[in-house]
């Protein structure tokens, strides 16, 4: 495996960042949805929440490698690789998780049940 650049940890922590807005702005279900689905949207929360401490912690990791020599030298690129990779791949089951409500609620022909009224 080769090592990662000073570049590629400034994009690391990049993508880091829009992560972890993506993750605090995006999530969120209707009281409705919760007393229907309540373990989806038990499994859904945490997998935001898991989502949110991986990003959090992959992108304290970078920071820390790409300002401290001693870190740089010290810190292996799976301590930031393993954890952001846990990080996208929540953010991709939300997305997926998301995208299907959506058009559940655009083909269903009952407003009343519409996932993102209140």
């Amino acid at each position: 495996m080769r090592e990662l650049t000073v570049v590629e940890f400034g994009v690391l922590l990049s993508l880091f960042a829009v992560l972890l807005v993506a993750f605090s702005a995006d999530f969120h279900l209707s009281r409705r949805t919760v007393r229907r689905h309540r373990r989806a949207a038990v499994a859904f929360a945490v997998v935001s929440l898991v989502g949110e401490s991986a990003t959090a912690l992959a992108m304290v990791l970078t920071w820390i490698a790409l300002w401290s020599e001693v870190a740089w030298e010290a810190l292996a690129d799976q301590w930031v690789l393993v954890p952001g990779t846990i990080a996208v791949g929540c953010a991709l089951i939300l997305t997926a998780e998301k995208v299907v409500r959506r058009a559940i609620s655009i083909f269903d022909d009952d407003p009343a049940d519409d996932p993102d009224a209140e």
